[in-house]
């Protein structure tokens, strides 16, 4: 059974040339017209990065009229904003690495906001060559806030990537320290984060992407003793290092499908500690989420929820693929997916379709 994605997308708005040119090519079939049609749409988002018009680019994001669109038009802006010019001799590559961290305490608690020794974990990552040995790179000692990270919109990543010369002086922005918040327990992702210099015909001066290798356990562990707090049980989970747009939407799915495992580990263990088999509902709802439930059969009063928001970039089958897997896993074989789109509440109260509460069937 198929999850629909309920998200309202606006209509094509022809007046918005990046829109005219995005449906262009969504609409050609031919290969040399579309070859052609992506470097003129690739040309005018480069215009509107060099005229640093932040706001018209992020109002084409805005108007993409469907997820493929919003994806195509997101690859562009990624290669306009990361690729130097062909002529580069060097460039700057402003990078991040997501780190997710569980934590759990008895009470409240702030972990800290940056790290006490970022020289260890600098020469740690050259050891397990993520960083190339003689690169010119700078790495934070700050833990950047989602929100932070936000705030460098793709305008100022292309002007950094042109205009730094070297990585010593680290990146021209200024955050203030944004500790971890914690109340009992939570998942909550940060940012280590700082620029590399690359030079034309070097080996990557950072590795950037892959997956998780050898130094993902040594790392870890330096970052959970660098962040451990009295009284709390830390457990830290660093990503590959990405590109600045890259690492953002990294650390959010991966932020939500580590808050999703511990959801089910607790939701689970009470489900059978009480001797009830488990049954796990999957809906798409009016508000753009994918609701999950948790209830034991033989139980129709208790039940527990889970909101996953859907943001641009994500995919529902992506997501119905997660929680499948993770459902094996936690060998749990109820699993039931709700082909129609759900309302946001029924009455006052935020909807959640169950084993015991039926979905509403739509007219």
């Amino acid at each position: 059974m198929i999850l629909p994605d309920p998200r309202m997308y606006p209509r094509v708005n022809a007046a918005n040339p990046v829109i005219r040119a995005l449906m262009s090519l969504l609409t050609e079939r031919e290969a040399d017209a579309v070859k052609a049609k992506r470097e003129s749409l690739h040309a005018l988002v480069c215009e509107l990065l060099q005229a640093n018009d932040h706001a018209a680019l992020n109002a084409a994001l805005t108007q993409a009229p469907s997820e493929n669109a919003y994806s195509i038009l997101w690859d562009t802006l990624r290669s306009a904003t990361e690729k130097p010019d062909s002529y580069s001799e060097q460039w700057a590559v402003p990078f991040a690495i997501p780190l997710i961290l569980v934590a759990g305490v008895k009470g409240q608690t702030n972990l800290p906001g940056r790290l006490a020794d970022v020289e260890t974990v600098r020469e740690l990552l050259k050891k397990h060559d993520i960083f190339a040995t003689d690169a010119d790179i700078w790495l934070s000692p700050q833990l950047a806030h989602p929100e932070q990270m936000a705030q460098v919109n793709p305008a100022q990543l292309s002007r950094w990537r042109d205009q730094l010369q070297y990585a010593s002086g680290g990146l021209p922005v200024t955050f203030q320290d944004a500790p971890v918040p914690l109340k009992d327990e939570g998942v909550f992702v940060r940012y280590l984060f700082g620029v590399a210099i690359q030079r034309k015909d070097a080996a990557p001066a950072v590795r950037i992407g892959g997956q998780v290798g050898a130094w993902g356990v040594p790392l870890a562990q330096e970052l959970g003793k660098q962040l451990q707090t009295p009284g709390v049980t830390l457990f830290t989970i660093p990503r590959v290092p990405q590109t600045w747009l890259a690492a953002q939407e990294a650390g959010r799915t991966t932020q939500l499908e580590t808050q999703l495992q511990v959801a089910t580990s607790n939701a689970l263990r009470s489900i059978r500690t009480a001797g009830r088999t488990p049954v796990v509902t999957l809906a798409a709802h009016e508000s753009g989420e994918i609701r999950m439930t948790f209830c034991g059969l033989e139980d129709g009063e208790r039940w527990e929820g889970f909101v996953w928001p859907l943001a641009p970039l994500d995919h529902t089958e992506q997501v119905v693929d997660f929680v499948r897997q993770l459902m094996v896993e936690c060998q749990v074989n109820d699993v039931r997916v709700i082909d129609a789109v759900q309302p946001d509440r029924v009455g006052d109260l935020p909807f959640f379709v169950t084993a015991h509460i039926a979905p509403v069937t739509q007219q």
